[in-house]
């Protein structure tokens, strides 16, 4: 028994005298508070609804803890979590409290602000639309554009139900023919203009050729 005490003995001092020098210092700190800007993100959004309008992106939150914590401390070491599982479509009020907010060791949430969180939900709905490419410039003198075709020629096209009512289409980044004399055939990005709507799956461009001929 006397033997496995004295085990290490050295490394069990030096650890003493850290966490001994470790308390004196936090002990001789003030204790203050700060308020921080930081990220709000939202979690388990089920896979049928959509989040529309403009969701609040950060809040504001007072801080407590020792003046040598807080003053190493930047909005980036934090992040407020938002648990929105099992919502319903329609608006929805969320209350934030400091147990939403990931703080480092040290860190006393206080209070955040706003306290509470509006959000609509809408439910979520697809539609297939043609690619509409998008041309730029003009061909060389004595040229026309004859025919314009993208590759895929449709694509298909998720979010909200009332963004995608009135959608019609999707199109391509612009296609420059400015002095052309021949056929362009140019891969470029494709997207709905509406930012509340995305893109159904991976493809993210298209293949858009632009037939070029002499006038007739």
């Amino acid at each position: 028994m006397a033997i496995r005490l004295f085990q290490n003995l050295a490394l069990k001092i030096v650890s003493v005298v850290l966490a001994a020098l470790l308390w004196l210092i936090v002990s001789g700190e003030q204790t203050v508070e700060r308020v921080l800007r930081i990220p709000l993100e939202y979690t388990n959004i089920p896979a049928q609804l959509e989040l529309v309008g403009e969701p609040p992106t950060v809040v504001d939150v007072r801080v407590r803890g020792s003046s040598g914590t807080l003053g190493r401390l930047s909005s980036g070491d934090l992040a407020a979590v938002l648990d929105v599982r099992s919502p319903r479509p329609g608006q929805r009020l969320y209350h934030l409290t400091g147990s939403e907010v990931r703080a480092p060791f040290g860190v006393d949430v206080v209070q955040v602000a706003p306290s509470s969180i509006a959000l609509f939900f809408e439910q979520s709905s697809a539609k297939t639309v043609p690619v509409l490419p998008v041309l730029e410039g003009q061909p060389a003198d004595g040229y026309v554009v004859d025919k314009v075709t993208a590759e895929p020629s449709r694509v298909e096209i998720v979010g909200p139900a009332s963004s995608l009512k009135a959608l019609s289409s999707a199109v391509t980044e612009a296609v420059s023919v400015e002095g052309a004399t021949k056929t362009v055939v140019e891969s470029v990005t494709v997207g709905p203009a509406d930012p509340a709507v995305r893109l159904r799956g991976p493809q993210t461009t298209a293949q858009v050729t632009v037939a070029i001929v002499p006038v007739r």
